[in-house]
């Protein structure tokens, strides 16, 4: 059976432009769900003085993970919400391939393997 794959990734945006942030996450959040059927959930939340956000994500599979990243809301979008703030830590749970490995190394990301429980 295929393995989720779920990730956490923490950015601060700059104080200024909280506005075109918010704007670009409904805009990317769009994108995905209209677009990216192996995505499960893809939330964001923030903190009172809205400059720090929490994006969850989760997937069905590595190829759903892949084919986000090859998609319009990674490709286009996101370079436009990554020039605005500035990511804080980024994790992915769950067993990757050697390409989401690469990804990850590149922007600072975290790997967790699976240890044990269960979920419902």
């Amino acid at each position: 059976m295929a393995q989720d794959i779920h990730t956490t990734l923490h950015v601060t945006v700059k104080e200024e432009k909280i506005e075109e942030f918010n704007r670009l996450v409904e805009e990317i959040c769009k994108a995905v769900e209209d677009n990216e059927p192996g995505a499960k959930r893809y939330q964001f939340f923030l903190n009172d003085d809205e400059t720090q956000y929490v994006l969850n994500e989760s997937y069905v599979n590595i190829e759903a993970v892949l084919a986000h990243l090859k998609g319009a809301a990674v490709q286009i979008i996101l370079p436009k919400i990554l020039n605005i703030c500035k990511i804080n830590r980024f994790e992915v749970f769950g067993d990757v391939n050697d390409e989401l490995l690469k990804t990850l190394s590149k922007v600072g990301g975290v790997n967790y393997h699976f240890l044990n429980g269960f979920s419902r």
